[in-house]
């Protein structure tokens, strides 16, 4: 086999043209590097995201609880109010009652002692 004989122009254009592949090959390494630096960097951003995430999960999960405690415990009390306020209006009824019955046989006696005293004739008519 014969070499073949590069000219000088021939090696000059090799070289530019393997300079040129250099000079890229460096420009994507470079590019390469600050890519996986902005991967590094979104990637500690993202696990950082995650935990505040997880902390905002943890603490809502705590405020529904407390929340859920809340409301049973508001709703327990509203039964023992609504409880005692019929408890209450029942004994104001029952005293209200005993009151017009005493109050009944109050002006029943009166009537009678009345009519006791001055005949059946002065005892007004509808009474």
């Amino acid at each position: 086999m014969e070499e073949e004989r590069l000219t000088a122009a021939d090696l000059l254009l090799q070289w530019r043209e393997a300079t040129r592949a250099a000079e890229l090959a460096d420009r994507l390494a470079e590019l390469a590097l600050r890519a996986a630096e902005q991967s590094d960097a979104h990637a500690l951003a993202f696990e950082e995201i995650a935990r505040m995430a997880q902390k905002a999960a943890v603490a809502a999960e705590r405020a529904a609880q407390s929340a859920r405690k809340a409301a049973t415990r508001a709703s327990a009390l509203a039964m023992e109010n609504r409880e005692q306020r019929l408890r209450d209006a029942d004994a104001a009824v029952a005293t209200a009652r005993v009151s017009e019955s005493e109050a009944r046989l109050r002006f029943e006696q009166s009537q009678g002692a009345r009519e006791d005293r001055h005949g059946a004739q002065d005892v007004p008519s509808g009474a």
